[in-house]
Formats: structure tokens, C-alpha cells, sequence
């Protein structure tokens, strides 16, 4: 990190109490019924160094699903399993001014891999024999780059969001008839709410967060887990797509490369520096933690982390 240990720890502790003017603003996701059913002032906060030194605050160890943020993971393994060129040949690579689960950026492909449609897309280019096996292979993944081996498929959640995905299935039939994939849209669609509900802290997130901000090298071992044209690939889209139709005021407030999910976590990255993780489940209007993007805000600010101002 750019300062010494016991000032970050200070001005950490400094924006969590400022951050508390948050509380009670926004609401929890209601649209997937198991999501409704947590405290709505949880909060905790991670931040890994690519150093390797850690900054744990409130409720870190709590498993909440990663949800959207699981869309950095589909991206990462349909560009292992893919030439980058056939990855955007299905998907775009553009924000887009609308919801994350509209049918409207469709044209010919879905506008980026964050949006619901993309991410069903980068889902279908995973390889496997069967949905259990691509399912097993993104898990696995997933242990590796965040360091929770305990990550587990939340099947509550899972079975909820199953039960309430229609207008999901509908764009996953959508992208069938638009030949986007070959697949079963009932199998790509199955996989892709798997993924959303993988169990995540955010101690795991901000180590995942530090992967990616040491150029794709795990923290403890050193060992390549991402080449660097994919860690390149995957911040840049996370800078311009990570915060739903608001990540351009995003990026231009913070200025660090996030991706959030409904559940209320947001995984950041200020390569070179750190991975760090949010998570507080009341929500704004556009699916973004309250809470999390003031943190982020602040953060950015108090220890110089926007990527346009080193």
C-alpha cells in the first residue's frame, strides 16, 4: 500500500464512521425473495494489498451470494476457454444507458459482458460436459482466485431466483433465436443463476479484487491465474461497465474499476495497489450498495486510489 499500516488503519476506520450517514438509505433487492431476507445494515469491508497485507472491518467473514459480480468470473472463463476475438464477436463491449436486465441493448449482440444478456452469453461459452462440470470448473475458479475454499452454491438462493427469473429466461431465449448460442437456453440460463449464487465474504472478494490488481498473479504463491491481455480486458470492462447504466458518474466520482451485485457487494481494483470488498445490502435505484459506492468514494479519496490521479 502507499502508506504506513497504522495510517490506513485510521483513515479506514475514519471513512466506515463517515459512512455511517448512510444507514437506512435504500432498500434490499425484493425481486429475488431470498436476497429480502437479511439485515439490512450488514456491513463489512475488506482491502488485500498486493503485498499481501489485509484490512478486515465489521461483519468480513459473513457469506452473502456474489450475484452480479460473478460476471467477472464468466468473462474470465469464456476468455480461458476462448479466443478474445470470438468472446466479442457474441458479446459488445460498450456501456449502455439501460438496465442491467433489459432486453433493449440487444441489437445484434448484447452492449457488454455485465449486463444480465452478456453475462448469459459468456456463460454459454464455457466449456463442459454438462451444466454440473462447467458449474464445478467456475467454482473451483472462483476458490482459487479469492482464497475461500468454503464458497459454496447457496442453494436457497439459488432456488429462489430460479422460481423468479422470467424476464432471465427471456433473454436467454432471445439470444438463442438471434443464433447468439446453439445450446439449450434453459441449460445456459440454469448455469449462469448458478453462478450468481456462489458464496462470497469480503475477504474473498478483495483477494479476488488483489489477483487482479498484481496483473493476474495470486497473492501468497506467485502462480499465474490470469494472463495479462485478460486482466487488461477485465478491468477495463469493469471501469466502464461494473456499475450498471451509472458507471460512467461511477468512474468518474471513484475512479476505481468495480463491479457490484444485488445483494449488495462490489468488488473494486486499483491495480498495483490492492483488491478491495464491500458489502452492505441496502440498495439505490439502479442496483448499486448505498453504503458500498460512499465507501468507495471516500476510500478513493482519503488513500489517493483513483487510477487518474497516480
Amino acid at each position: 500500500m502507499l502508506y504506513k499500516r497504522d495510517f490506513i488503519d485510521q483513515r479506514i476506520k475514519s471513512v466506515i464512521r463517515t459512512s455511517e450517514s448512510c444507514i437506512g438509505e435504500g432498500k434490499v433487492a425484493s425481486y429475488i425473495p431470498e436476497l429480502a431476507n437479511v439485515n439490512p445494515d450488514n456491513f463489512a469491508l475488506s482491502i488485500t494489498s498486493v503485498t499481501g497485507e489485509s484490512f478486515n472491518y465489521g461483519n468480513y467473514d459473513y457469506d452473502f451470494s456474489i450475484q452480479s459480480i460473478c460476471k467477472v468470473l464468466l468473462l474470465i472463463m469464456a476468455l480461458h476457454d476462448n479466443d478474445p476475438e470470438a468472446v466479442y464477436n457474441k458479446v459488445g463491449s460498450e456501456p449502455t444507458k439501460y438496465e442491467f436486465n433489459s432486453l433493449v441493448p440487444i441489437t445484434d449482440k448484447a452492449s457488454n459482458p455485465f449486463i444480465n444478456a452478456g453475462a448469459i452469453t459468456t456463460a454459454s461459452m464455457i466449456l463442459g460436459n454438462s451444466v454440473d462440470d462447467k458449474f464445478d470448473r467456475i467454482l473451483d475458479y472462483y476458490k482459487k482466485l479469492s482464497k475461500h475454499e468454503k464458497a459454496y452454491l447457496m442453494e436457497e438462493v439459488y432456488s429462489s431466483e430460479m422460481e423468479t427469473t422470467d424476464r432471465n429466461k427471456a433473454i436467454a431465449y432471445y439470444l438463442k433465436s438471434k443464433e447468439i448460442f446453439d445450446d439449450d437456453p434453459e441449460m445456459v440460463l440454469d448455469l449462469y443463476i448458478r453462478a450468481c449464487s456462489i458464496s462470497t465474504n469480503v475477504v474473498g472478494l478483495s483477494r479476488m479484487g488483489a489477483v487482479l490488481a498484481n496483473k493476474g498473479f495470486e497473492i501468497d504463491s506467485h502462480y499465474n491465474l490470469l494472463s495479462k491481455s485478460e486482466v487488461q480486458i477485465v478491468l477495463s470492462q469493469m471501469a466502464t461497465c461494473g456499475m450498471y447504466e451509472k458507471s460512467g458518474r461511477y468512474l468518474m466520482n471513484v475512479g476505481i474499476p468495480s463491479k457490484s451485485g444485488v445483494s449488495g457487494g462490489i468488488l473494486g481494483v486499483v491495480p498495483g495497489v490492492c483488491g478491495i470488498g464491500v458489502y452492505s445490502p441496502r440498495l439505490d435505484e439502479t442496483g448499486n450498495s448505498v453504503r458500498g459506492k460512499e465507501i468507495f468514494n471516500m476510500l478513493g479519496q482519503e488513500l489517493d486510489l483513483s487510477i487518474f490521479i497516480h
